[in-house]
């Protein structure tokens, strides 16, 4: 028996795969996504930092979910730090043929950007997804593709998403023209114990489940060990639902919360 039929639930909580319809809102994503929005309006620049499992990726991609595709075309870097692969990769979700050689495939792209951007009547915007992780070379890169019209507008709306350290690295030396371009710095941090109630809350009414499946206490255990990082209260929320079902009882409470924290201590 699965937990869907153990609990009896319509689907499963604290995943990935729930629609943009159904997200959970709160404080600072509101805040973010009016900044993105800003950021998208005036095709330049943002810088989306946040601890590992904060929620970063996911806050972007729902503003970026909530975006007519008609009007945007929204190109992610995410699943390759290598720069020659980033480029190629861009090249060829914009319909080019990219060039063996890197530096003539960053000139086709910001040709294309050039010549294509107004005709085609829609706003790129690209998504760097860790990109502490990419080497200074193509960060310059993506900096270059903003550069048009002598420098008086950009053809791309950038947003490069990271982890703290990349805010203190575009500070430093050699990444001056970048750092300046940032027009909107925001930081996401984790969730209050309010905002975390109301999550899991929200999470279980999404499934069916029932209300008190989670008492107060519970929660703010969870709060607590989590630190208010949504991946963390994802990971401990489901590891309770699971070990409620191994030892055949319908409510998590307290002590299971403590067994769990007590065995991940232990490996």
């Amino acid at each position: 028996m699965d937990l869907i039929e153990y609990f009896d639930i319509a689907q499963m909580p604290f995943g990935k795969s729930s629609p943009t319809s159904d997200s959970f809102s709160y404080g600072q994503l509101e805040e973010l996504h009016a900044l993105l929005k800003y950021t998208i309006a005036e095709k330049s620049m943002a810088l989306v930092t946040g601890q590992a499992g904060v929620g970063k990726t996911t806050a972007v991609r729902l503003f970026i979910d909530s975006l007519p595709t008609n009007k945007y075309l929204t190109v992610y870097l995410g699943q390759d730090q290598i720069g020659s692969n980033v480029l190629r990769r861009l090249a060829v979700t914009l319909g080019i043929t990219p060039s063996f050689h890197r530096q003539h495939t960053l000139m086709q792209i910001s040709q294309f950007l050039d010549e294509n951007l107004e005709q085609a009547g829609r706003t790129i915007i690209l998504v760097a997804d860790e990109a502490h992780l990419l080497d200074d070379r193509t960060l310059e890169d993506i900096r270059l593709l903003t550069n048009a019209d002598f420098d008086k507008n950009s053809p791309v709306a950038v947003i490069l998403m990271g982890q703290l350290p990349l805010r203190s690295r575009l500070k430093a030396p050699g990444h001056e023209a970048l750092n300046q371009r940032l027009r909107v710095r925001y930081h996401l941090e984790g969730l209050t114990q309010d905002e975390t109630s109301a999550y899991i809350k929200h999470q279980l009414k999404l499934a069916g489940a029932k209300p008190d499946l989670f008492g107060d206490d519970v929660i703010k255990q969870i709060f607590m060990a989590a630190e208010g990082i949504l991946r963390e209260i994802n990971n401990l929320s489901m590891l309770a639902m699971l070990r409620a079902q191994s030892l055949s009882v319908n409510k998590i409470d307290a002590k299971l919360v403590r067994q769990i924290l007590d065995q991940r201590e232990l490996n």
